[in-house]
């Protein structure tokens, strides 16, 4: 009954209003049609569901009384807010009792039915706001949200890296912009700028070089060293210990030096690491006659044929024989007796020929000398003979000489006459009459000793290529790539003073048939002190270097020794400077002006200590002692100090080094 009065009074309620609008004083005036409607409307607000009139009139009819569907259809007025409320309703009323119970619980539990935002059913890290619908809700997500609950991230950087220059970085609900290590973000949040660390702290890398780079830096070294990160220093690398060279190594502060051994014909390759084969060059014809028998075989003057013929009967000497040579001096043949000193030598001095005669009975002695000058390289025929106690010497069939021995040089012995012969040397050095340096670099063929057929020395010849003469020679010194001939040169300027001053003047002619040896050294002890070498510097040209110890001091570069021609060569050395030079062509120094005087004050101490100059190689001594250790292969005419170098003068000589003919 209390319902059905309340219902009644309604339309009294809004006349009622109705009548004090229209006399109230602000109101005495005309309303369009639309805003007068405004009054008889209901009017929601935005984006909410539940007024608080709908909420008056839902306490009027559900909580401070039970209601039916249709009422609560009245308080809704639409189906779905309806259908979706009354179940929880009845729900609530079961929960905590009627209407009339008064409790308050009730109230709470019917007001919040209707807002489905209530609970919240967004994600709240995700949602803006939430819009309560029919029986249903809304959620507005932020910037960087997605899904009916605003649950789900959206990942910005999967399209084009958000944007982002160097690293995009997701987060829930958004995403930022980061930078590599070494780079500074710009202000647009999104490129980045290098840092240049070696501007921004200068002292980064301590004693080393800093180098920028792309987000970082780098403390670098000069080459032959290596940073040392944890005192910021550069310490020099030891590559000999990293087994950077094939063979030999020796390291420097900043440097290495490998080392080939050139005794085994060893070269250091064109990336100065590996070693290879010293390669031939040249175009030296090193053929052999075998019908020709070379007299200097021996460097000591030792004869290379001995004869002895014995005869039943007093018997004449009789010797002819082609003879060829550039040498000056040496022995030919010596012809007589050991025991009783009756001899005769034929040799060569000053290039023409000598005879020394010694008769020991009748106390007789005497020198000879006289001829054309033989040292022409061209092939003379020389005969010696005996007869009626002289001694004929003729050249092309022509007597140069007629010397007067009392005796016979056949003596007998032991009811034989016998005469001893050597060729190439003498009996004993002791027995002439004037000094001879009896090595001679020579010839000989078509011999004929005592009027017979000598097959035996042919055969022997033929069998041993040592023995054998080059088929065409020229003047000149060859070294066969083994082997070196040593001096003792004394290089003070002056003699008689103590100032110490002292030059090497080194004059060479070279035609070398390898292409890497040593040409030139002063050895002081157990030192190199200074060595002259050619090495190859590629398939065509080849350099001179000259060292001091193992430290290359001078280069000539990029000159043509292998082509054909023979080369000069000029060393001029003093305690305060260097002149290497090569048919017109300078050298030049790879060192600093401190370190050629380093070297320089070093090489001054090393030249007033004794010691030996070596030609075409260097002693036994280990392979890093100098840049090259490979001997000379080829023809070399050397001048020291402005003196000829006769290599019959040497202390030593390799036995098939050739002082004075050299192969064409």
């Amino acid at each position: 009954e209390l319902r059905s009065n309340r219902q009644s009074e309604r339309p009294k309620m809004l006349v009622t209003l109705l009548l004090l609008l229209l006399v109230s004083p602000e109101t005495l005036q005309f309303m369009t049609h639309r805003v007068a409607s405004s009054f008889l409307s209901r009017v929601r607000r935005s984006n909410q569901v539940f007024e608080e009139t709908r909420q008056g009139h839902l306490e009027r009819e559900c909580v401070e009384e039970s209601c039916s569907r249709e009422e609560a259809r009245e308080v809704f007025e639409n189906d779905p807010e309806t259908n979706y409320f009354y179940p929880k309703y009845t729900e609530c009323l079961r929960r905590y009792g009627p209407a009339r119970s008064g409790n308050s619980d009730l109230g709470t539990c019917v007001h919040n039915i209707p807002n489905q935002c209530t609970p919240l059913p967004c994600n709240p890290a995700g949602y803006e706001r939430c819009e309560d619908g029919q029986g249903g809700f809304k959620c507005i997500c932020k910037p960087g949200w997605k899904g009916s609950t605003c649950e789900q991230d959206i990942n910005e950087c999967n399209v084009n890296n958000g944007g982002c220059e160097h690293t995009c970085s997701n987060m829930d609900g958004s995403y930022q912009c980061l930078c590599n290590k070494g780079f500074t973000k710009q202000p647009d949040n999104r490129r980045c700028r290098d840092n240049n660390e070696c501007e921004l702290e200068p002292g980064i890398c301590g004693f080393a070089q800093c180098e920028n780079s792309l987000g970082s830096y780098q403390c670098t070294c000069d080459p032959g060293y290596r940073y040392q990160s944890s005192t910021k220093t550069c310490e020099d690398v030891d590559e000999c210990e990293e087994n950077f060279c094939e063979e030999g190594c020796v390291n420097t502060l900043g440097k290495y030096t490998c080392y080939c051994d050139g005794r085994r014909g060893l070269k250091l390759a064109a990336d100065l690491q590996r070693c290879t084969e010293i390669l031939p060059c040249g175009s030296l014809d090193i053929g052999k006659n075998e019908g020709s028998l070379y007299l200097g075989r021996f460097f000591k003057g030792i004869p290379v044929m001995r004869f002895n013929f014995k005869r039943k009967q007093r018997t004449s000497l009789s010797v002819e024989f082609d003879f060829r040579t550039f040498d000056t001096e040496g022995t030919i043949f010596q012809a007589g007796q050991h025991q009783n000193s009756t001899w005769i030598m034929l040799g060569l001095h000053n290039g023409k020929l000598q005879v020394q005669y010694s008769n020991h009975n009748e106390a007789t002695a005497g020198v000879t000398t006289g001829g054309p000058l033989l040292n022409n390289g061209l092939w003379h025929t020389i005969s010696v003979e005996e007869s009626r106690n002289s001694l004929i010497v003729k050249v092309a069939r022509e007597a140069v000489m007629n010397i007067n021995i009392p005796t016979d040089l056949f003596q007998e012995m032991t009811g034989l006459f016998q005469l001893n012969i050597t060729v190439g040397g003498l009996f004993n050095d002791g027995q002439l009459v004037k000094p001879i340096n009896p090595r001679l670099d020579a010839c000989m063929r078509g011999w004929n000793w005592m009027n017979g057929e000598d097959t035996i020395t042919a055969e022997t010849i033929k069998q041993d290529e040592r023995m054998q003469c080059f088929a065409d020679v020229e003047r000149g010194s060859y070294y066969p790539g083994y082997g070196f001939a040593s001096f003792d040169i004394e290089y003070a300027t002056r003699a008689s003073s103590d100032d110490g001053s002292w030059a090497v003047n080194v004059r060479l002619s070279i035609h070398p048939s390898a292409d890497t040896g040593v040409l030139f050294a002063v050895v002081s002890g157990s030192n190199i002190s200074l060595s002259l070498a050619i090495v190859n510097s590629n398939m065509a040209t080849q350099d001179i270097i000259l060292a001091i110890e193992n430290v290359i001091v001078y280069k000539l570069e990029g000159l043509t020794l292998c082509a054909g021609d023979k080369a000069s060569v000029q060393l001029i050395v003093t305690k305060d400077r260097i002149v290497l030079e090569s048919s017109g062509v300078v050298g030049s120094s790879p060192l600093t002006s401190l370190e050629m005087a380093e070297l320089l004050s070093k090489l001054d101490k090393y030249m007033h200590i004794s010691g030996l100059t070596f030609l075409g190689g260097v002693p036994d001594v280990p392979i890093t002692s100098t840049p090259v250790t490979a001997f000379y292969k080829g023809c070399m005419e050397t001048h020291i100090n402005n003196n000829y170098i006769d290599l019959d003068e040497a202390v030593y000589k390799h036995y098939d080094i050739r002082s004075h003919s050299c192969p064409v």
